[in-house]
């Protein structure tokens, strides 16, 4: 599986970058999507995802699909915005 990355920004701060396999770990995964891990996810959803680019250039319409039908997300805008609330969280009570 290849490494994805996105951001989270902490209030005051500058974005962060953050691992996907850190964001959206197991304990959310199984808490909240029909799947163990986020690369499943993906390869649940048939995606082909052989880079970061691969990722960032698949269509938002199929992953609000794939969001909808197997995660307690109306979206992936959704999704990915509470996964990063919860992980900021995580990161100040540090």
């Amino acid at each position: 599986m290849v490494k994805l990355t996105g951001y989270y920004q902490l209030p005051g701060a500058m974005p962060q970058p953050v691992d996907f396999a850190d964001l959206f770990d197991k304990s959310f995964m199984r808490k909240y999507t029909n799947y163990r891990t986020f690369e499943k996810f993906l390869q649940g959803g048939r995606f082909c995802i052989e880079s970061q680019q691969d990722f960032e250039d698949l269509p938002e319409e199929q992953m609000d699909r794939h969001v909808e039908k197997t995660t307690r997300f109306g979206s992936w805008k959704e999704m990915i915005d509470f996964a990063t609330d919860c992980y900021a969280r995580k990161q100040l009570e540090r």
